[in-house]
């Protein structure tokens, strides 16, 4: 007598890479875009204090739009209020893409059109000598940027940057 047993094998579908599940969180789902708003700067000169930077209102208004298309496009634009009389609404655009894991976003910004970049290549603080207030200028890519949080309502990313032998940390703090 012979006894056989029938195992039935399926195939399940293979569990979507970091970069895609960070996608959707990033810019939406297919063909779609999010919009994003910078509430927070902080930075950390060398082995110095972290310091937040106080966002001066034509900056705090501007968007980040992130499409997830086929170019992975991205664009940023001035908000309501502009930073300079003759500012153009168009601040830079681009493409984006996450590494596979997703543990770090990449901006290219392919076109600038102000000085109010925020992905531009080159960073700085800078410190308005009469008011003594603190101010972010064009933090720079294409240094990759550490995803720390991703989620629908908030977007942190940490930027390292090392120039000479003195490391600039930049933390963003983004909401929809």
């Amino acid at each position: 007598m012979f006894l056989g047993i029938a195992v039935a094998c399926s195939k399940s579908d293979p569990a979507p890479l970091g970069a895609q599940t960070k996608a959707k969180l990033l810019a939406g789902e297919a063909n779609k875009s999010k919009v994003w708003k910078l509430r927070e700067l902080s930075y950390k000169i060398g082995t110095g204090a972290t310091t937040t930077q106080s966002l001066v209102g034509c900056f705090s208004d501007n968007t980040y739009t992130f499409t997830n298309n086929a170019a992975q496009s991205y664009v940023s634009n001035e908000g309501a209020s502009k930073c300079g009389s003759g500012s153009p609404d168009l601040i830079e655009q681009g493409t984006w893409a996450f590494t596979i894991d997703g543990l770090s976003l990449i901006i290219g910004v392919d076109q600038t059109f102000s000085t109010n970049g925020l992905f531009s290549p080159e960073a700085l603080v800078g410190q308005d000598p009469t008011s003594q207030q603190y101010y972010a200028f064009t933090i720079g890519y294409p240094y990759p940027a550490f995803v720390q949080t991703l989620t629908d309502a908030s977007l942190v990313l940490v930027m390292t940057n090392v120039v000479v032998s003195t490391t600039y940390t930049y933390t963003l703090t983004f909401t929809p």
